[in-house]
Order: structure tokens, then sequence, then C-alpha cells
């Protein structure tokens, strides 16, 4: 598992924390390496001392930020199995819910981390360091079956279609609310992500049974 930032060692931590900010704000290919280590105060060589390249620290980032949701996906989920209680909202729920979580115990604000959790989803422009891959792919095999319980008419084929559906949703929606706001022209206000998220599960549970 790997170790919450809090527990790293201080420039390993400032170096991840510049990061992710950088990236949150503008995305994960135009940030270069001396903005970030400018930001962390530290020198660039650091980066390969604790991190081997760039493309090491920013594997770095994502796994800071999707092993604690994965871990809480997979232990909301033995708890739904334990109690029977495996409906499509449900799964939703617990698939969905662990971003809030991880938002409170994250350094940057809400609105930071939102965009670099939507940016990870959807944005990132490779694949998923082999840690974080391991880890959706257990999320998946857990997951999966879960749901084709839940709706019996539905192959594993579909329930895989639908979940990247769903991501697809919640990367927009973490990303690009801002956009919604100037759209709308007010219409569409600032709300906690508890209640967005509740919406992404209303719309997402639609399409499972549809």
């Amino acid at each position: 598992m790997d170790t919450p930032i809090e527990n790293l060692n201080g420039t390993k931590a400032a170096l991840i924390e510049a990061a992710s900010t950088l990236f949150a704000e503008r995305g994960f290919e135009t940030v270069s390496l001396r903005e970030i280590t400018k930001q962390a105060g530290v020198n660039v060589a650091l980066v390969k001392y604790h991190f081997g390249s760039r493309e090491g620290l920013t594997d770095a980032v994502v796994a800071q930020m999707a092993t604690p949701v994965n871990e809480e996906r997979l232990r909301r989920l033995d708890e739904l199995e334990r109690e029977g209680m495996g409906t499509v909202r449900a799964l939703l729920k617990a698939f969905f819910e662990p971003l809030i979580s991880q938002v409170q115990s994250s350094p940057l604000s809400e609105k930071l981390f939102v965009k670099l959790m939507g940016r990870v989803v959807g944005d990132r422009p490779y694949e998923f360091p082999e840690v974080v891959m391991g880890q959706f792919r257990e999320v998946a095999r857990r997951y999966v079956p879960a749901f084709i319980s839940a709706c019996p008419s539905l192959s594993s084929e579909e329930v895989f279609w639908r979940i990247h559906f769903s991501f697809g949703v919640l990367s927009n929606t973490l990303t690009h609310g801002d956009l919604l706001k100037k759209i709308s022209e007010g219409q569409v206000g600032d709300e906690a992500l508890a209640r967005t998220l509740r919406r992404v599960i209303d719309f997402c549970e639609a399409g499972f049974k549809k």
C-alpha cells in the first residue's frame, strides 16, 4: 500500500503536492518539471533522486490519489456483500463516494482536488502505473459480478461498457464544472461535491437500469 502523503519524506511530499496542484490547474502534459520544482522550492535533481523521472513523479501523484479510493471501494463492497444490499444504486454509491473521503484528506483545496481527479480519470496522456492498474483490475473483478447480480440481464461486456460510460460522466463533471456554470448563465451554481456526486449517481443508475 502507498504511504500516506503526511508520512512521506518532506521533499517528496512537497514535490507531490506541487505537481498535484499544477496538474489540476493545467493538465498533465503542459506542466514542465522546472515549474513543479520551482513551486515545491527544490532542485530539479531531487525529482530523479526520489522518483527517477517526471513520469515517476506523475505516477506517484496518481497512485497517491487512486490507492485510498480503490481500497475504500473494495471495503464498501465487502460490507454490501455481507449485508446482501447489492442494488445498482448501492453499488454506484460504494464506487463513487470514496472520492469524498479522499477530498477531505487531501492537502489540496476541494476545487483543485476535484479537477485533478477529473484529469486522472479522463485526461491522463499515458497508461496508469502498474500498481494502480492492478488496483483497477481488482476493483473491476469484484464490481462487475456485483453489477451483474443486480442487473441479471446484462452481460459482463455490457457492464464493463456501462462502468466505462460512468467514468466518463464523472470525469467530465469533475473537470468541466466551471464551464457548465458559464454556459447556464447562473442557472447552475456552486454546490457541495456530495450533491454533485448524487447527481452523477442518479444519472448512472438510470443508465444501468435501462
